[in-house]
């Protein structure tokens, strides 16, 4: 069975669309394991039906830009989590529920720049 790449993007539209229903729906009946291997089948379902795509899904360039764009939105939510947590850090006397929100969202960041650092330590390697 070879796909289009129309076919192709149809079905994984069709497939977002039913996790999401899926998700909104666990939720609310506050099963939260289900949606996970939800994600872990639809994610092996697009990977298969990937393989069978007839034609070119990306070029060299458009890995290129995809790599450009996820650095960037990897600085961009990295400062403004900074700012947030610094603005939270300075009113955190009129809320103490702001310095737990300005850790956890500092932890955040760090753990973001710490697994972009070795996800691309690794890649170099690799490559």
């Amino acid at each position: 069975m070879q796909l289009t790449l129309k076919q192709y993007q149809i079905a994984r539209l069709v497939i977002v669309f039913i996790l999401a229903f899926c998700f909104a729906n666990l939720i609310v009946l506050k099963n939260y394991f289900l949606p996970i291997a939800l994600l872990v089948l639809a994610s092996l379902v697009l990977m298969y039906l990937r393989k069978k795509v007839r034609g070119v899904l990306a070029d060299e360039r458009d890995y290129q830009i995809g790599g450009k764009a996820a650095l960037l939105a990897m600085q961009v939510c990295s400062w403004i989590g900074v700012v947030i947590m610094f603005v939270l850090y300075a009113f955190a006397d009129k809320n103490i529920f702001y310095q737990p929100i300005a850790m956890t969202i500092a932890f955040s960041v760090c753990v973001l720049m710490l697994m972009y650092s070795f996800i691309f330590k690794y890649l170099n390697r690799v490559k």
